[in-house]
């Protein structure tokens, strides 16, 4: 009976890892990142591999604050290390240019890793670069190619991007 009980064990430990890759290729993006506390309660200590692909899940949504959660279980190997730099990283800049928009300019002196892949990290090297008025809690930037308006909505908590390519809105973009 107890060999019976391990191997169910082992077969749905293995479907279960199995479904958070396979709803990552999926690109369930939302689902996965909604029910991390079903995998950190599964995989705490246990799988940071798969505990990162959730929290990533959360990044490519723009749920910072949910991957915070995920970022506190990833520290028993170098890679989860890694992984939980990045995700504090993302949310320490969005709280920078919150400070921003509140009009508190000293925190663009702050110097953190440069994180390229992200268009949040992105934004903040452009405010670091123009130092753009504030106006209403939104300010804007631009590069060669776009135009990008920054709002912070404090009653949600939210930071919003939108992207313009001449006068035309063509994404917006929600951190949470």
């Amino acid at each position: 009976m107890k060999l019976f009980s391990a191997i169910i064990f082992i077969f749905s430990t293995s479907l279960f890892a199995q479904s958070v890759v396979e709803l990552f290729k999926k690109e369930q993006y939302s689902y996965l990142c909604l029910h991390r506390w079903k995998y950190i309660n599964k995989y705490q200590l246990k799988r940071e591999d798969l505990l990162s692909l959730v929290a990533y899940a959360c990044i490519k949504k723009h749920y910072l604050t949910p991957a915070l959660d995920l970022a506190k279980t990833l520290r028993m190997t170098k890679e989860g290390r890694i992984n939980a730099t990045y995700i504090t990283t993302l949310y320490l800049i969005k709280l920078l240019i919150i400070h921003y928009l509140n009009n508190e300019k000293e925190f663009l002196n702050v110097s953190i890793p440069n994180i390229e892949n992200d268009l949040l990290g992105y934004i903040f090297t452009l405010i670091q670069k123009q130092k753009p008025p504030v106006v209403n809690l939104s300010t804007e930037v631009a590069d060669k190619n776009k135009r990008y308006v920054i709002e912070f909505k404090p009653k949600i908590n939210n930071l919003i991007i939108n992207i313009y390519n001449g006068q035309s809105l063509i994404k917006k973009e929600i951190y949470w």
